[in-house]
């Protein structure tokens, strides 16, 4: 991979990989966005499937965050906004039940392309890409109940544009880059010990991918991989330390979203939405999002998937636009 990293760092320098600043948003609610014309007169793929419906923006627009979920809450950290991606320290909470916003406690430092998990009360945040857009090893836990942040042992390889999710009480760290390379290593943190483990190492590295958590393994889903976006799906298994490939996406995916709801892995970037069935092995079309972006928070909560902020392409600003898909219903 040593050989990439000239060309991964010239990329990132020209805003192409993984993290492009988004301009302000003009007029109306500031970086807010209005359901397009286009999205709403598009015919639906998925007539049989719910939609996507608008709910309480959220304040700051931003993305690229930090988000986990706490009982009927989805928690939101730091990201970026503006046309020089300035890092945000804010964070804000939203109620699902009341669909209202309230800011939360500030973020220790400055990150971008990072990403967390909450464990009971408590959520853990890794890594990032922090003020001076460097890497970061950052790792440290928010208890809700009382606001207050505790610093952990330092992520065992710094790294943005990665995800975090937890599987069998072990919270995982996989993909990303750093120092112009992707990283294959795979960090396990267990919250019970407080201490750093490993898993086995990425085939495929990537970054720019979504974490999804199903049946006792770790799919991961698209990516960054050196040039373009990818529809590959791999599938991790902790027990057996094992990768495999699963169906491929229907088309290449970075940035975008991926949650699991009823059994079924669910994903969203721009105006591309579908949905995968793990025993058919398949994948089917499912309705697009009602605003089209990237760099977007993708939160599962008691059935539904939220989809929050993120960066639109035409024109290229960050929005504080909420939408709500019901796979309940």
């Amino acid at each position: 991979m040593a050989v990439l990293r000239p060309l991964l760092a010239a990329l990132t320098a020209l805003g192409v990989l993984t993290l492009t600043a988004c301009s302000e948003g003009a007029g109306g609610a500031e970086g807010s966005a209005e359901p397009s014309d286009e999205s709403a007169e598009a015919a639906l793929p998925a007539p049989d499937l719910p939609r996507w419906e608008e709910r309480a923006p959220i304040d700051t627009p931003r993305d690229d965050f930090a988000s986990a979920v706490v009982g009927d809450e989805i928690w939101t950290f730091g990201g970026m906004t503006g046309a020089r991606g300035t890092r945000l320290t804010t964070s804000e909470v939203y109620d699902t039940s009341a669909n209202t916003w309230r800011y939360g406690p500030e973020v220790p430092e400055g990150l971008a392309s990072f990403e967390g998990v909450a464990v009971g009360e408590r959520i853990y945040l890794f890594g990032g890409l922090d003020e001076q857009a460097e890497p970061s090893d950052f790792a440290a836990v928010l208890d809700t109940s009382t606001g207050e942040w505790k610093d952990l042992p330092a992520l065992p390889h710094a790294r943005y544009a990665h995800d975090v999710d937890i599987l069998d009480g072990k919270i995982y760290v996989m993909g990303g880059e750093a120092d112009g390379d992707y990283v294959a290593a795979v960090d396990v943190f267990d919250p019970a010990s407080g201490s750093w483990s490993r898993g086995k190492g990425m085939s495929h590295p990537r970054a720019s991918l979504d974490m999804v958590p199903l049946d006792g393994k770790i799919y991961t889903i698209g990516g960054w991989d050196v040039s373009e976006p990818t529809d590959r799906v791999q599938v991790y298994d902790p027990e057996a330390r094992t990768w495999t490939e699963s169906e491929p996406l229907p088309e290449p995916m970075s940035r975008g979203g991926a949650a699991a709801v009823d059994g079924r892995i669910w994903v969203s970037l721009h105006e591309f939405s579908a949905v995968f069935d793990p025993e058919r092995q398949q994948w089917s079309p499912a309705n697009p999002m009602t605003v089209s972006r990237h760099g977007l928070g993708y939160v599962a909560v008691d059935g539904r998937i939220y989809g929050i902020g993120g960066c639109t392409e035409s024109p290229l600003r960050d929005v504080s636009f909420v939408d709500v898909l019901d796979v309940s219903a």
